[in-house]
């Protein structure tokens, strides 16, 4: 018989089956299952008995492992009061698999059918199904008509049946378009709360204005940072907003309104004595300004430029000493060249130290910033010496930031140790090896120096170099720090214990 069905022009190519889980979540929310009967389906089984002049019509929705009777009309008892029965019983379910019409004559000669239990159960011999579907394209159930004596189904009968199931099933797409709905609208009230909580606790401004200027919206966080009173709903933006000296705030609204594309501005707002940065971003006919306080950043970033510009004057100065220093003590020295070595090693390590706390103090944060480590600098002072051969220069520790102003002080004093390491200690011959540790143990650092394999000692030198008096000067004077040096024959052992608050200077 030609293919009857509903969908027969929307079929889902992969086709309906039982436990397919979107078919379950329709069903699920149509709200039908386990529910009482309603009159708008009762009338359906009701009209279809009169009509096709059979004894039983149903309403038969399949769930996973069972047929629920949302309407019957005729079931006897006591299946009239369960309305449901396990899909071994189930006829519909094949409606279900196939989506099409299902007509059987005579349920006991049947193929498909001859052995199901409702035959005996409940007495079905002949069955006319029409499929009822969604929207979508899934297959609930079956609307359909049986009775206890063979029949052969006509095309009318086809026609009346499926005629009463399109009513039925615009009731079920309704039903389910309406939860649908439902569900979207909870979701859309659910998003506008979280949306509003969130423009309302956070501390950025944020005002929405009209192509007249006028302003529909401001948060608290406006309110706030504006220090108004009153509402702000409906005022000029002017009157609200703070303007700045040179424009450019009232140039970054009007930007952004002509090309319809977001501009931004950080600018000096003198009637509040603030600092703002603002960013106006176009949506149809309004114009949402984000603005926040940042006075303190720009003080910040002005007294690091005022810093910057001073620490190069006092550089640029101290390295013409320096340089005069060398020139002067080379001219006046019993051997010129070993002094000016040695007061250039110390300029060169003071330039190093120099190179890695520039970035810090530069006026471009984001671009130039980095942090500045023990081991980094550590390395950039020492490794220039290290000797050719396994194990001669270990250096460990784990990470540990400098601030700006204890960089250049531990510099000096690696510098001076490196230095009296490679004219005399162990990075003085190739088999000597030189170890360097640090901990971090509670709030001080634990730095120790280690020279083995260089020349014997015979006991700490007689009197002290102006190298040796540099070390303590940077660890006990300007780091704060204890220092304790000893001499023993494999070769020269340095602690250090200094705070860490003062090396994060």
């Amino acid at each position: 018989m030609q293919d009857m069905s509903p969908l027969a022009e929307s079929r889902r190519d992969d086709g309906e089956r039982i436990g397919e889980g979107g078919r379950l979540d329709r069903l699920m929310r149509s709200g039908l299952l386990d529910t009482q009967a309603e009159d708008v389906f009762d009338r359906g089984v009701r009209l279809a008995t009169k009509l096709l002049g059979t004894r039983v019509a149903l309403l038969s929705l399949v769930d996973r492992d069972r047929q629920f009777f949302k309407a019957q009309h005729g079931l006897p008892e006591p299946h009239s009061q369960r309305r449901e029965t396990p899909l071994t019983h189930s006829f519909c379910k094949h409606v279900v698999e196939t989506g099409d019409v299902l007509m059987i004559d005579d349920a006991r000669h049947h193929p498909l059918v001859s052995e199901n239990p409702a035959i005996r159960d409940f007495d079905v011999i002949a069955y006319l199904g029409v499929p009822i579907v969604t929207a979508d394209g899934y297959v609930l159930g079956s609307f359909c008509a049986t009775d206890p004596q063979p029949r052969t189904w006509t095309g009318d009968d086809v026609e009346t049946l499926q005629t009463i199931a399109k009513g039925v099933e615009s009731e079920i797409r309704l039903r389910i378009e309406v939860d649908e709905r439902r569900a979207l609208q909870e979701k859309a009230d659910t998003d506008r709360a979280r949306l509003a909580l969130v423009l309302e606790t956070t501390a950025d401004g944020i005002v929405t204005i009209d192509r007249r200027l006028a302003v529909i919206y401001a948060n608290r966080g406006a309110r706030s940072l504006l220090a108004t009173r009153g509402e702000l709903d409906g005022r000029p933006l002017w009157d609200v907003f703070p303007k700045a000296a040179d424009g450019q705030l009232e140039a970054m609204v009007d930007r952004a309104l002509s090309t319809g594309e977001a501009a931004e501005e950080t600018a000096f707002c003198a009637g509040l004595g603030r600092w703002l940065e603002a960013r106006a971003v176009p949506v149809g006919e309004e114009v949402t300004l984000f603005f926040r306080d940042v006075s303190a950043r720009q003080r910040a970033l002005e007294s690091r430029q005022m810093l910057v510009r001073e620490l190069h004057h006092r550089i640029k100065n101290l390295f013409a000493i320096v340089r005069g220093m060398i020139s002067m003590a080379a001219r006046g020295a019993s051997d010129p060249s070993e002094m000016a070595e040695a007061l250039q090693g110390r300029l060169i390590a003071l330039a190093r130290a120099h190179d890695l706390i520039r970035p810090a103090l530069s006026v471009n944060e984001e671009s130039d910033y980095q942090e500045i480590f023990l081991g980094e600098l550590v390395r950039i002072l020492v490794e220039p010496y290290r000797r050719q051969g396994a194990g001669s220069l270990t250096i460990t520790g784990p990470d540990l930031n400098l601030g700006v102003n204890s960089t250049t002080h531990v510099a000096l004093f690696i510098h001076e140790l490196t230095t009296n390491a490679n004219k005399y200690g162990s990075l003085s011959r190739g088999g000597g090896a030189l170890s360097i540790e640090w901990a971090i143990e509670g709030d001080v650092v634990d730095f120790r120096w280690s020279e083995t394999g260089g020349p014997e000692m015979c006991g700490a030198p007689v009197g002290h170099g102006f190298g040796c008096k540099l070390v303590k000067l940077c660890i006990e004077t300007q780091l704060e720090g204890d220092l304790s040096i000893r001499w023993p024959v494999s070769g020269m052992k340095l602690d250090a214990r200094i705070p860490l608050r003062v090396l994060a200077r």
